[in-house]
């Protein structure tokens, strides 16, 4: 049953940044011919991707506990790689311009789903209780905000620029806090007095890699655009 929801999580995460990405190219690319390789170009990188940490997965990459940390290695440094690429391009600006800013803000209501499906890992004895909602992981009170906090804030436009900064701030933040539990317990759990299990075996199989190796990339993705359009915008 989790297993099925990360992949359908992961599908259809993927399907809204596609169909997100195309609406936006509608509105700024006329030419048709541009305009279509774009949405091509988007739907390739997203395939690609998913298909590289799958079949690493499958093939039982991740599943090694010790140094060097694969997961962090292999999957989070390649995609914060590519999100530092994109931010920084110039074409980007456009993008983020024509973006409706709540966009950002009602898709982090994913982290909900997240969050329940981390604390059925732990009910399974795959995860640390620390790294979910009953321990240090606070992610699920970004998920619940966010339909509000994209509507007040974006849509209707009743809460101030600086409530918005710091929604995003405490959305990375609590992604800073579940990925240093999560990173120090599979690799580095000499630094805990009384470590809690987090096995490995299990974490770095497929489809669960899809966390590390999609999600929680695509949370950050979406905080750093939204933080980006506020700083646009003044």
């Amino acid at each position: 049953m989790i297993k099925a929801g990360f992949i359908f999580l992961t599908a259809f995460m993927a399907a809204l940044v596609y169909l997100g990405a195309a609406s936006v190219a509608t509105r700024i690319i006329s030419n048709k011919l541009k305009r279509q390789r774009f949405k091509t170009t988007v739907a390739l990188m997203l395939t690609l991707w998913l298909v590289y940490v799958s079949l690493l997965s499958l093939a039982g990459v991740f599943t090694v506990g010790g140094l060097p940390p694969r997961i962090p290695l292999l999957l989070i440094l390649p995609a914060f790689a590519f999100m530092t690429y994109f931010f920084r391009s110039q074409e980007t600006k456009d993008l983020i311009a024509a973006t409706p800013a709540s966009w950002m803000v009602y898709a982090q209501s994913f982290r909900v789903v997240v969050e329940l499906m981390l604390h059925g890992l732990f009910l399974d004895g795959v995860l640390p209780k620390a790294g979910t909602y009953e321990g240090y992981n606070y992610e699920i009170v970004i998920g619940i905000t966010a339909i509000s906090v994209g509507y007040l804030g974006n849509t209707r436009r009743v809460l101030p620029r600086i409530a918005l900064i710091i929604w995003n701030g405490a959305g990375l933040a609590t992604l800073a806090i579940i990925v240093f539990i999560m990173i120090s317990h599979a690799y580095f759990p000499g630094i805990y007095s009384n470590p809690e299990k987090l096995n490995i075996a299990d974490f770095g199989s497929f489809p669960y890699t899809l966390l590390a190796g999609f999600l929680m990339p695509l949370a950050v993705f979406l905080h750093v655009f939204s933080l980006k359009k506020l700083a646009n915008e003044r």
